[in-house]
């Protein structure tokens, strides 16, 4: 295996337990600081001091990560976009862009007898991924801070409800702090907060989807050229 692509690999697995990890985590220490309180929760960190109990604490932190991935792409963003708080990915108007279309002809030009237009819009960008190794790292990072953006701002917004159900419901689950803000002023930060991450996240998951084909069309077309007008140098 080549440097590159053993740098490439560990930076995937990185990426992946990172983007998982870090939502799970979120809401482990946020339902454990408004169940149990801070003295508990350093009791729980204690357990993690051996070797075994910090493999299981990460294992089951990165388990709850990719539930909360998985509760945001299959419900929640789902009910942010019925009520207007999130937009889908717009493939048609990313079709018209002058990168796709460039791109689409550059693949058709290197088809023996097909045609470009039958390539679906996921298909052109694995293409682009696959020929630039410049886009595809370029695209995995706008992915990753696009799922860690959108697992995070999950891990808020079920901490909010948790907290509101429970300050209306059953305040006796809550540990009480001494000095502390009105319930729906915490709710409506964590709320705030969780909005506004699922928005970068949308941001970050457009440039995933559509950045790679203008990195792809830089390397492939506009190098290859400048390497064709270098005469070679004489000894």
């Amino acid at each position: 295996m080549k440097v590159e692509e053993a740098a490439d690999a560990i930076a995937k697995f990185f990426n992946d337990l990172i983007g998982a990890w870090v939502p799970g985590a979120v809401l482990a220490v946020g339902l454990a600081l408004i169940h149990l309180g801070p003295a508990q929760l350093q009791s729980i960190f204690k357990l993690g001091n051996t070797t075994s109990a910090a493999l299981t604490f990460a294992g089951v932190l990165f388990a709850m990560g990719h539930g909360l991935l998985a509760f945001h792409d299959q419900i929640l963003k789902k009910l942010l976009s019925k009520v207007g708080l999130a937009k889908p990915f717009d493939e048609a108007k990313a079709k018209t862009r002058k990168s796709y279309e460039w791109f689409a002809e550059l693949v058709k030009v290197q088809q023996a007898g097909g045609a470009a237009k039958d390539w679906g819009y996921n298909d052109l960008r694995s293409i682009a991924l696959s020929v630039s190794a410049e886009a595809a790292s370029m695209g995995r990072r706008f992915m990753f801070i696009s799922l860690l953006c959108n697992g995070v701002g999950t891990a808020l917004a079920i901490l909010a409800f948790d907290f509101a159900a429970c300050s209306l419901l059953s305040p006796k689950l809550l540990f009480i702090y001494t000095n502390a803000a009105s319930w729906p002023a915490q709710m409506l930060l964590l709320l705030g907060m969780a909005l506004t991450l699922f928005k970068q996240g949308d941001v970050f998951y457009n440039r995933a989807m559509a950045t790679p084909f203008s990195i792809a069309i830089a390397e492939l077309k506009f190098k290859k050229d400048a390497n064709a007008g270098q005469s070679p140098t004489t000894p």
